[in-house]
């Protein structure tokens, strides 16, 4: 079992971004995608937080965190091929030192699905090249900002980039093809071993892993067929990249949303949810449980777990309010289940643009003007800091009811 360092925090209490989705961003491959009409709206300057991280910075201190998930954007700090900005890296770095300065430990994010159009319009990550470019930019990342930095991620959810980009085509590239996806998967695992080998040489004591994307997978009915179904869709989505990094990832980085359902007729194709069933704005299934059921799932891993991402899309508040304290249950359930679960970084920390799906779905504690990019916490926001208080260096952590707590006002 990897210990978790005796001098951090017990538990890390976070909120995660992503560069493209809150900086506003016009030279990356989504920019182009984008423009060319493939989603409902194009991002533009987003939350502007490129400028607005100073602000954005102290909502997140104002919320209880000591920690904050947050990703580069490489295409800012590498536009062209061996060419980097150094007032791009030197804006990260102020924003590092002010997230130190205020007490947030900085989990950082290298690709959260965002490439430089100069690696896109060569092949993207399917390049022979792409895991020395990759692994040129995290160095000259590692080397600028380092020595501020102990958590790192390299890449975010790989296999929804494979099966958004690669596989159903709603993604940059657009591709379709099984035989390019599963090549992408091994080439992806690559790249993620070359980047822990980089960041380990500069940093010997860093912590690195990846953001794993989990689905709860489910039979639609019983039977052997939907159960084999299920098995199946749990090694192929869920298990199979987490086996094949294998020790390359010193934590375990978990995101997870929803439950869906196998049916033997689908496929790998599950059916999103039954009828009838509580769901978010995007249709997900509010499925606390399924937080508990993936963090057992890793277990046999033998690594401390982060839920590096959990949140819902939802104008309702109370609904927000409940699905944060539910699934910070699953997360106590977990724990005293002997899991090692050492973070939640709820989504969003902002509203944000929500990739294909444009500024519909709202996923922030902080609410977003999108007119006049004036930030407001949400009552959930309110809801998060207060159980974070009543946490203070606990472990396990556990959510008390409403009416012992404070009450939910600046």
């Amino acid at each position: 079992m990897v210990r978790w360092p005796a001098h951090w925090p017990p538990f890390l209490w976070g909120a995660s971004t992503s560069s493209h989705q809150v900086e506003g961003n016009q030279s990356n491959d989504w920019t182009e995608w984008e423009n060319s009409g493939h989603v409902a709206e194009p991002s533009g300057r987003a939350a502007d937080s490129w400028n607005r991280w100073p602000e954005d910075l102290e909502l997140a201190k104002k919320l209880g965190l000591n920690s904050y998930r947050f990703s580069l954007e490489w295409s800012r700090i590498e536009p062209k091929p061996g060419i980097f900005d150094r007032e791009a890296l030197q804006c990260y770095r102020a924003m590092i030192v002010r997230m130190r300065e205020i007490g947030l430990i900085p989990l950082m994010t290298l690709h959260h699905f965002t490439l430089p159009l100069w690696v896109s319009t060569r092949g993207g990550f399917l390049n022979s090249q792409a895991s020395r470019w990759f692994s040129r930019y995290v160095r000259i990342v590692v080397e600028e900002v380092g020595d501020l930095v102990d958590l790192f991620i390299t890449i975010n959810e790989p296999m929804v980039l494979v099966v958004m980009g690669y596989l159903i085509a709603a993604w940059p590239p657009g591709g379709r093809g099984f035989g390019r996806a599963l090549k992408l998967i091994r080439r992806l695992v690559s790249i993620h071993a070359d980047a822990y080998h980089t960041i380990k040489r500069i940093k010997p004591n860093a912590w690195v892993g990846l953001a794993h994307h989990m689905i709860q997978f489910e039979p639609w009915r019983p039977g052997l067929l939907d159960y084999a179904n299920t098995r199946l869709l749990h090694y192929l989505m869920n298990d199979r990249l987490v086996r094949m990094v294998g020790e390359y990832q010193d934590f375990i980085g978990l995101n997870y949303y929803t439950r869906q359902y196998a049916h033997w007729t689908s496929g790998l194709h599950p059916i999103q949810n039954r009828p009838g069933v509580n769901v978010s704005d995007l249709g997900w299934e509010i499925y606390p449980h399924g937080l508990t059921a993936v963090l057992k799932r890793v277990q046999s891993f033998h690594k401390p777990v982060l839920v590096t991402e959990n949140g819902i899309a939802t104008r309702d508040e109370a609904l927000r309010t409940r699905y944060l304290e539910q699934h910070l249950a699953a997360v106590s359930a977990a724990q005293k289940a002997g899991i090692d679960v050492r973070g939640y970084f709820h989504w969003s920390l902002l509203d944000n643009f929500e990739w294909a799906e444009g500024y519909g779905p709202r996923f922030g504690l902080v609410e977003v003007n999108y007119d006049t990019l004036a930030r407001s916490i949400r009552p959930a926001g309110y809801r998060y800091r207060d159980i974070i208080q009543a946490n203070e260096n606990t472990f396990p952590v556990s959510v008390p009811p409403a009416s012992t707590l404070p009450a939910a006002h600046p």
